[in-house]
């Protein structure tokens, strides 16, 4: 194909070489051996590179980037490299495999290459060819020597192409030609920038994110101008109240009118005998729950050998605690979604919340060293026995593993365990709602070596959020702790096998459990002696134990409570 340059675009690519190989003679040895240093890491820790089972690498020339420590890295891990042999007269070049003892030799125009007698190396999809160049632009296109070598090798290869370049030759765009053909990924001493199909940010390519960005600044700025932004802010607001409303709209079974409102409420006649504190509708909700957890269980069997246990988990939390729990709440009086504590988080109660977390993983860690033995940490050591290990995986992998075993299980549970349960038995005591929560809470998990470690895990959860008035508080900590579990375990364990000493790490432990514990006693009572000036006793009321062990097993003798125990006992 016939190249239609002009003459003042060839003009301006051989000032532009010209320009590019002052820039590399200037820069000191030791300043030009740390770039390249850090070129050859980042390649190393790249994705292409891992892959690559054959690396096409160059012998570098008048500054070129020295590529030695990654063939270096390339023996040590047993991938084939492969030197380019240029052909006299056609300027094409052959890869050729640089067996261990080979030496190079001078060939065509001075270039150190392989010897005749080395094989050929064939490409593949999985080869990498890094490319040397004078200078590089932004899309992947490349300023060479001129002599078209690795344009015309680049038309029919087959794997990847790489190229390399110092952060201040990399330009916004150069002079190309019709057979220019850019490389796939390019390297410089600070970052990995991608092009064409493969350069994805969550699935989506690079360069229309980042157009789409620079769009989005241009609107933002535009509308800031004309006042848009404010028009939009008031607009958001009105149409969130509109939704508020709905949603209230929707539990209530429709607005009473401001007189019925304002008129004094009839004193409710008080109930008599178990009924009075065992209603058999709370046990009803829990013994579903644990009813569609158990067959969950064969549903996601099924899912995890298709390849979708995250979506199936996902579903399966919506199933199981959201919408049983929504139908619940839609079902009771109109008073009840008031009772349930979806209040905003106070910036006063941070340190308070910070001390449960720690009482929450250390305690947990005493209770399962005591029910599993300290030699439980060093194997495949886990807190939530509902978490499946994980490593590695893409961006999307990570996203669908927070969200089905971290975000929606806080969410979800606390929903049904703190928010529902605790209002539905906190009407004859906090003691009670808070024991019986907890104990579902902990049979829910269905394991016996693990049922002391829930306990603690609810009795906290509960306490924290009846300090803090909002289910919120459990929500945020259940998570962080589930992010814990899933992530920060295998640290843990590190920690334990490092400090050679069971019994310093048992005693680590109890310090940090019984400092936090008084920490968080202290906060506690700060809070409540506030709500005692505010006179805000509602939630407060904690008859005697006596009483409250009366009131709790009277709560617990329904049927439905006693089919949860049939249901935990067997499936334990």
């Amino acid at each position: 194909m016939q190249s239609k340059v002009t003459m003042e675009e060839t003009v301006s690519k051989k000032k532009l070489r010209d320009a590019c190989r002052y820039a590399r003679a200037k820069l000191p040895p030791e300043e030009k051996k740390a770039r390249d240093e850090a070129i050859c890491s980042l390649i190393a820790q790249s994705p292409e590179f891992r892959r690559a089972k054959k690396v096409f690498l160059y012998v570098p020339m008048a500054g070129e980037i020295d590529l030695i420590p990654l063939a270096k890295r390339c023996r040590r891990e047993g991938k084939t490299i492969a030197f380019p042999v240029t052909e006299v007269g056609s300027d094409r070049l052959t890869f050729r495999t640089l067996r261990q003892g080979d030496k190079l030799a001078a060939g065509a125009y001075g270039i150190p290459e392989p010897p005749a007698d080395a094989p050929i190396c064939m490409a593949d999809r999985h080869t990498l060819c890094i490319l040397p160049g004078l200078c590089y632009d932004r899309s992947g296109n490349r300023l060479g020597q001129g002599k078209g070598c690795y344009d015309r090798f680049l038309a029919s290869f087959a794997g990847t192409a790489m190229g390399v370049v110092w952060e201040e030759l990399l330009f916004e765009t150069i002079p190309t030609e019709a057979h220019d053909l850019p490389v796939k990924a390019l390297v410089t001493e600070r970052e990995i920038l991608r092009f064409g199909e493969k350069e994805r940010k969550f699935g989506v390519p690079a360069p229309l994110v980042r157009g789409v960005k620079r769009a989005g600044r241009k609107l933002k700025a535009t509308a800031d101008r004309l006042h848009i932004t404010e028009y939009a802010q008031k607009g958001a607001k009105q149409a969130k109240d509109t939704a508020v409303g709905l949603w209230r709209r929707f539990f209530r079974k429709g607005d009473a009118d401001e007189a019925a409102k304002a008129a004094p409420a009839a004193e409710p006649k008080p109930k008599t005998g178990w009924r009075a504190v065992a209603r058999p509708i709370p046990p009803i909700l829990v013994a579903v729950t644990f009813l569609l957890v158990r067959l969950s269980r064969i549903a996601q069997d099924n899912l995890s050998r298709r390849g979708s246990e995250y979506i199936g988990v996902i579903l399966l939390q919506v199933l199981i605690f959201l919408i049983p729990a929504v139908v619940y709440i839609r079902l009771r009086d109109e008073k009840f979604p008031d009772r349930i504590r979806f209040k905003k988080l106070q910036p006063k109660h941070a340190w308070f919340l910070v001390c449960l977390l720690v009482m929450m993983v250390t305690g947990s860690l005493l209770i399962s060293i005591l029910t599993g033995g300290i030699s439980s940490l060093t194997g495949n050591f886990t807190l939530y026995n509902t978490f499946p290990a994980r490593s590695g995986g893409s961006a999307w992998e990570t996203v669908y593993l927070l969200l089905a075993f971290g975000v929606l299980p806080a969410f979800c549970e606390e929903l049904v365990y703190r928010s529902v349960l605790c209002a539905e038995y906190e009407q004859v005591g906090t003691g009670t709602a808070i024991f019986v929560s907890t104990l579902f809470f902990a049979m829910l998990h269905f394991s016996f070596r693990l049922f002391p470690v829930y306990l603690w895990l609810g009795f906290l959860l509960a306490g924290a959020m009846y300090a803090t008035r909002s289910v919120l508080a459990p929500m945020l900590l259940h998570l962080i702790y589930n992010l814990f579990c899933l992530f920060g375990q295998p640290y843990l364990s590190a920690f334990y096998v490092n400090a050679g000493s069971g019994e310093l790490f048992i005693f680590c432990l109890m310090v940090l459990l019984l400092l936090f514990s008084a920490f968080a006693a202290g906060e506690a009572r700060k809070i409540f002696h506030r709500y005692a000036k505010r006179e805000d006793s509602r939630l407060d009321k904690i008859p005697p134990l006596k009483e409250t062990a009366k009131l709790t097993a009277m709560s617990l003798a329904t049927p439905a409570a006693a089919l949860c125990l049939i249901l935990w006992i067997v499936f334990s």
